[in-house]
C-alpha cells in the first residue's frame, strides 16, 4: 500500500530561494507541496529564515512542524515552536529526511549546526550553561536524552516512564531554564554535558 503523502509548505523571503525550494521538494519522493493556509494544515512548514525575519514568526498552525533553515553564523533566540534546525548547506537529500524526521513529531538538528552551538558555548549567552546542581537526577536524564534528538515517547520508553511524566517534568524544566521551547531544550542539552555525574 502506498504510504501517504508528507504535506510541505515553504516561507521565504526571497523570491529566488522560494523557487529554489520548490523544486527541491518537488523532487523528494513522499513530499506534496500545498499551501500555508491548505485544509487540512500542512504537516510541515519549511521556513528559510533570515535574522531579521526571527522577530517575525509566520502564523501557522497548531499541529504543523516548522523546520527552520538556517546558517551558523543565525543561531540565536529562536522562535517558540520550532521543531528543528536545518543548515542551509546541507544536501537536498538531508532536507527530505529531516522533513519526514519533525512530521513525525521529533526533533532535527543539522551535525554542522550543533557543532556551531557547541564552539560557542563560552560565549556570551550562547553558553547559556546550567547549573547541574538546580536539576534533580530525573530532570537531567530528560535533558540527556532530549539533547539526543529522542521524542517524549521515546524518552518514557527509555526512562520507564509515562509520556505525561515525561511532559510534566519538561513543563517544569522549561521555566526552570528561562526557555519556552523544546527546541530551546534541546540546543541547552547540546550545551551541556547532561549525561556526567555531578562532581
Amino acid at each position: 500500500m502506498r504510504q501517504p503523502s508528507i504535506t510541505v509548505a515553504i516561507c521565504s523571503s526571497l523570491p529566488l530561494d522560494m523557487a529554489g525550494l520548490v523544486l527541491i521538494i518537488n523532487r523528494l519522493p513522499g513530499l506534496q507541496l500545498v499551501m500555508s493556509d491548505a485544509e487540512p494544515p500542512p504537516h510541515v512548514l519549511v521556513w528559510d529564515a533570515r535574522t531579521s525575519d526571527l522577530t517575525n514568526f509566520p502564523a501557522f498552525p497548531p499541529l504543523t512542524s516548522v523546520l527552520l533553515l538556517i546558517t551558523s553564523e543565525e543561531i540565536g533566540d529562536l522562535p517558540r515552536g520550532v521543531a528543528g534546525l536545518f543548515s542551509k548547506s546541507e544536501t537536498p537529500e538531508a532536507l527530505g529526511m529531516a522533513i519526514r524526521q519533525v512530521a513525525r513529531g521529533e526533533q532535527y538538528i543539522s551535525p554542522s549546526l550543533a557543532l556551531a552551538i557547541l564552539k560557542h558555548k563560552q560565549s556570551g549567552r550562547s553558553a547559556q550553561a546550567v547549573d547541574h546542581h538546580n536539576l534533580t537526577k530525573r530532570e537531567r536524564e530528560i535533558l540527556a536524552l532530549l539533547g539526543k534528538g529522542l521524542s517524549n515517547k521515546a524518552i518514557a520508553n527509555r526512562l520507564y516512564l509515562s509520556v505525561r511524566t515525561v511532559e510534566g517534568h519538561l513543563a517544569k524544566l522549561y521555566p526552570l531554564l528561562g526557555i519556552h521551547s523544546r527546541m530551546e531544550a534541546i540546543l541547552i542539552a547540546a550545551r551541556n554535558d547532561f549525561s556526567s555525574p555531578i562532581k
